[in-house]
């Protein structure tokens, strides 16, 4: 069958505690919500990652910056994505032993196979934007922080808006900031 393969920079800010933590969560987790790792690669400087193919890509390419010619996906799909993301984090924070904190929930790491089945993916690396503010402050990663994240990711389907969006005045580029 068809794989995805991730190729991971030997010199980018995801290091071997990183690639060994998602090797680890991923290869204990099964879940409908939860991305399948098929194998893996650590040979020397070489990182990849290999994955299970999620056809329809990431949610965010159904959500931003859409080219003239594709609708946007329909508010029922949108709630299902949201409801099978939901599902996913469920999983693991509170089915597994101990819990897993995602650590990067957003659009970009919510796959869609087909019919828009989610699936969340990229256990690695807090994202501006979608990380709590006690994450920023303490540097603690917590469910909660996960939780934040995915509100940010409800807000982006609902509005349409990214997280983060530098073109905008600084009053509202931020989304949570500028939606409280």
């Amino acid at each position: 069958g068809i794989v995805a393969i991730k190729i991971l920079n030997p010199n980018g800010l995801q290091g071997n505690r990183e690639f060994c933590t998602e090797v680890m969560v991923l290869s204990r987790m099964h879940h409908p919500n939860l991305v399948k790792l098929v194998g893996f690669c650590a040979d020397d400087d070489q990182r990849l990652l290999v994955y299970e193919y999620m056809p329809l890509g990431s949610l965010e390419t159904h959500i931003f910056d859409l080219p003239p010619d594709k609708k946007p996906i329909d508010w029922n799909t949108r709630i299902k994505i949201l409801v099978g993301a939901a599902q996913g984090l469920k999983h693991l924070h509170v089915n597994c032993n101990p819990p897993i904190i995602n650590r990067d929930v957003k659009c970009a790491n919510i796959l869609l196979g087909e019919e828009y089945h989610p699936k969340l993916a990229d256990f690695v690396m807090g994202t501006p934007g979608y990380c709590a503010p006690e994450y920023l402050e303490s540097g603690q990663l917590t469910i909660k922080s996960d939780v934040y994240s995915f509100g940010v990711v409800i807000l982006e389907v609902i509005t349409g808006r990214k997280a983060l969006d530098q073109s905008r005045i600084k009053a509202e580029r931020s989304l949570a900031e500028w939606i409280l």
